[in-house]
């Protein structure tokens, strides 16, 4: 349904007539998304929760109910914009969501490779990463008609940059790009910020600098987009879905988000977060260089989940990529092969005392034959 409300914003840019935009997304779904589907788009999913599809059906209906949907996804300009553009070009709104998703996931896959490449032998690298691309949660990201297959390649990219690369700015550049994509990728910024400060790859006043342009980026999206704020935010996601979001009033308390916690945590628990978690921890004992990813990875889910803990898959995909490459740098570690495969390292051991004795014995000739 979150395809929707994209496709309208990316119509906005060039029309500001609700009803034209409302007309042409509903054509759009009529010609493009079989039954059942469209049905579900429409209201009738029978398993739906409260107030679901009373949503979607006076949305269906009502341009203006539409309208009051869009400044909740108008929080991703950049995405709307590229909609917008692929659009243009005729290759329709439902196909140019398709397409983001499909390029974005395999390209993850791409940097994902590259990146336990410089760490770990080709097949090593190879089954890790279509292990952790072929997960479930991988797997619906490149399905869904959404930004986060996107927004998850672009921070993961930025993220990939400045850990492994050590290529600050460009780093810096495409991980603050990532913010205009998804929002919530505010607090992967920060934990690698401090940790630049803390290995003194920036001073203490380009770090709070660029913490306050991330900060300011998200309260200018929100700003702009129109955003209903925090407690319409949290009643979307642990309440029900309203059906006139710009009418009501809305009220939340700390104990509605003590009881979302609850929840989310006993959605993380049968999910797939402490697989990962303790693949990563495999990795990191085996690989202790690899504590600046995992902590920053840790950093960025145990944050997430503080703002809006509401577990969705979708938002901890990178946590997930990030504990891929804490694993293979462990299998490609000598700490690993030490522990699981004696002999192997034993073998290497004598093979390179006997490469230094070699060595030595030659030295010596070459000294006795410049003396005679």
């Amino acid at each position: 349904m979150d395809s929707l409300q994209y496709m309208g914003n990316a119509l906005l840019i060039a029309d500001t007539d609700i009803v034209r935009i409302h007309e042409r997304v509903y054509s759009e779904i009529e010609r493009s998304v079989p039954e059942p589907a469209r049905d579900y788009l429409r209201g009738h999913q029978p398993d739906a929760p409260g107030g679901q599809n009373v949503s979607r059906a006076l949305r269906s209906h009502d341009p203006y109910r539409f309208g009051e949907f869009l400044p909740f996804f108008a929080i991703r300009p950049l995405y709307n914009e590229l909609i917008y553009l692929m659009n243009s070009t005729g290759i329709g709104l439902i196909h140019s969501t398709i397409l983001i998703s499909s390029v974005a996931y395999f390209s993850l896959g791409g940097v994902l490779f590259v990146w336990i490449r410089t760490h770990a032998s080709p097949l090593i690298a190879t089954v890790v990463s279509l292990l952790v691309m072929l997960s479930s949660p991988m797997t619906t990201l490149g399905r869904e008609n959404t930004s986060d297959a996107l927004a998850t390649l672009v921070a993961f990219t930025g993220f990939f940059l400045i850990c492994e690369r050590r290529n600050l700015t460009p780093g810096m550049i495409v991980l603050l790009t990532s913010i205009y994509l998804r929002t919530d990728f505010v607090v992967l910024a920060i934990p690698v910020l401090i940790s630049c400060w803390l290995k003194r790859r920036t001073t203490f006043w380009q770090t709070a600098v660029l913490a306050a342009l991330a900060g300011g980026s998200v309260l200018l999206i929100n700003y702009f987009a129109g955003d209903y704020g925090i407690k319409m935010l949290y009643y979307r996601n642990f309440v029900g879905t309203p059906s006139a979001p710009a009418e009501m009033t809305v009220l939340f308390t700390f104990r509605d988000y003590l009881s979302g916690f609850r929840r989310g945590i006993t959605l993380a628990t049968d999910g797939f977060f402490f697989p990962f978690l303790l693949i990563g921890v495999t990795g990191l004992v085996c690989a202790p260089r690899s504590r600046a990813i995992f902590g920053i990875s840790l950093a960025y889910a145990g944050l997430h989940f503080l703002a809006l803990p509401n577990w969705e898959e979708r938002w901890f995909v990178l946590f997930y990529l990030s504990m891929g490459v804490v694993a293979a740098m462990g299998l490609g570690s000598r700490q690993f092969r030490r522990v699981f495969f004696p002999s192997t390292t034993a073998g290497d051991s004598t093979r390179w005392t006997l490469a230094a004795s070699n060595e030595d014995y030659a030295e010596s000739v070459s000294r006795v034959a410049g003396g005679a």
